[in-house]
């Protein structure tokens, strides 16, 4: 499983506070451009790569029994392996809701 606290959402945690409070004044416009950087990254990755691997197995699309072995399809990725990211399903949902309001 993958850790809770990795650098990137220390990073992107800091780059948030610095930018939308008061500690650091002179900063704030550096850390809102290098956070609206970082937003525009994740969505072109999103984009770009609209999946990524299913937690719960690994990509691997099964899981295997501890007590005799055996092999069963993954539920929560119905056994491909994959998942939309978080970013994919907004976009999605996005779409959705422009496309229900132009008709």
């Amino acid at each position: 499983m993958t850790p809770i606290v990795t650098p990137a959402r220390v990073i992107v945690g800091l780059l948030t506070i610095v930018t939308f409070s008061d500690v650091w004044p002179q900063a704030s416009p550096l850390a809102g451009g290098l956070l609206a950087l970082v937003a525009g990254g994740y969505v072109l990755g999103c984009a770009a790569f609209p999946y990524r691997k299913c937690r719960a197995c690994r990509g691997m699309g099964r899981h295997t029994s501890g007590v005799f072995g055996g092999i069963r399809l993954c539920k929560r990725c119905d056994g491909n392996g994959l998942q939309l990211r978080a970013g994919r399903h907004v976009w999605n949902a996005i779409n959705r809701h422009r496309s229900r309001r132009s008709r």
